[in-house]
């Protein structure tokens, strides 16, 4: 395969469909397996991906991890919980990183927390695998209770697609890092820092606000301005659908989401599962896939990857194996799904949030394991 050559896709749905071929591609790689990750926990999901990755015969073996997994396991802080099974699993987690280590791989933070817990809303939230010339891209993290969410990858196997991206992941290795934008064999691909989000992201709220037929997102905690700029195309007789979970582990968002649906036009459709897929099909012909959530937090703050894809083999894969499902699983909001002091609470803590998080320094990017 050559620089030139079209980019091969596959869409990987659930963990475990994503994992066995991931597994493969890290067995295979012989130049370098190269893992990023918000949150990788020593349960029975991350170890396995611990133990692939300390098993490889890549030359080059490193792992990010966001200083996140060193304060939050299973979706709790482990300092405010009393819970010894907690504890444990966070025991069992340096272990795991210090077995890692001892292999021979590379092992950083990124986004140290420090002495500020306000820095804690200032994440390095991608999620990145490069093996030789494949690059995966998309939502998946590496514990139990991510890997139960519903959930996809796409894998991109393309030189020159995987050497942009390993190069990404050298800036955030170093901590010399910086947004950059670049179009790759029809591939525009994002990489934001947290920075300078704002104006990076803006081509892509065009693509929204700008769409000419349908909009629909899959995202558990979409919020401004991405949905503004969905509403934006809505108001034009746009048709926009977003797809959301009922149960969803931050029901901030939900009740949020609910609580605009009626001014704004958008559809919302809740699913009976936690979803955690980003991504969105504009116009039948853009599909945008990444990191990234579309809420304010990406936008302001967190470190993120976005690719928009124009292959039509890919699309059609996406519509077939998650829309369709999706389209006939999920239900229009009850009214026991909405409240509207619920609503009224929701969006004005957002944008006390939002308004917080904007004021954050970005501060240290990366610290060493140990």
């Amino acid at each position: 395969m050559t620089a030139d050559t079209l980019p091969e896709y596959e869409l990987l749905i659930g963990a475990e469909a994503f994992w066995c071929r991931a597994a493969q591609d890290i067995a295979a790689a012989r130049r370098r397996v190269l893992v990023q990750a918000m949150t990788f926990e020593g349960d029975a999901a991350g170890s396995r991906v611990a133990a692939a990755i300390a098993g490889s015969s890549a030359a080059d073996r490193r792992v990010l991890i966001d200083d996140y997994t060193r304060h939050v396991i299973n979706d709790t802080f482990v300092a405010l919980s009393r819970d010894a099974a907690l504890h444990d699993e966070a025991r069992a987690t340096w272990r795991m990183f210090d077995d890692l280590a001892a292999s021979g791989a590379g092992l950083r933070l990124t986004n140290p927390v420090g002495r500020n817990p306000l820095r804690y809303a200032t994440r390095n939230h991608k999620k990145l695998l490069v093996m030789d010339d494949a690059v995966w891209l998309g939502g998946i993290n590496f514990s139990d209770h991510n890997f139960a969410w519903h959930d996809m990858m796409v894998r991109i196997a393309h030189p020159g697609l995987a050497d942009w991206a390993a190069n990404e992941f050298e800036r955030d290795w170093t901590g010399n890092v910086a947004s950059s934008a670049a179009t790759i064999a029809g591939v525009e691909l994002l990489s934001l820092d947290g920075s300078a989000n704002e104006a990076e992201f803006a081509p892509l709220l065009d693509l929204f606000a700008s769409a000419r037929q349908s909009i629909e997102v899959f995202s558990a905690y979409p919020t401004f301005p991405f949905v503004d700029a969905m509403a934006q195309a809505a108001r034009r007789g746009v048709s926009v659908r977003l797809y959301t979970p009922r149960p969803n582990n931050k029901p901030v968002i939900r009740d949020y989401l609910l609580g605009i649906a009626a001014g704004s036009g958008l559809e919302i459709r809740l699913v009976e599962q936690m979803t955690h897929i980003k991504a969105a099909l504009i116009d039948g012909e853009a599909l945008v896939v990444g990191s990234s959530n579309f809420d304010f937090v990406s936008f302001r703050a967190n470190a993120e990857y976005v690719a928009t894809i124009r292959d039509p083999a890919l699309i059609a894969d996406f519509t077939t194996r998650l829309l369709v499902p999706m389209r006939a699983a999920s239900t229009l909001p009850g009214p026991q799904d909405h409240s509207r002091w619920r609503a009224w609470k929701a969006r004005a803590g957002l944008r006390a949030a939002d308004l917080v998080v904007s004021w954050l320094d970005h501060g240290p990017r990366i610290s060493e394991w140990r």
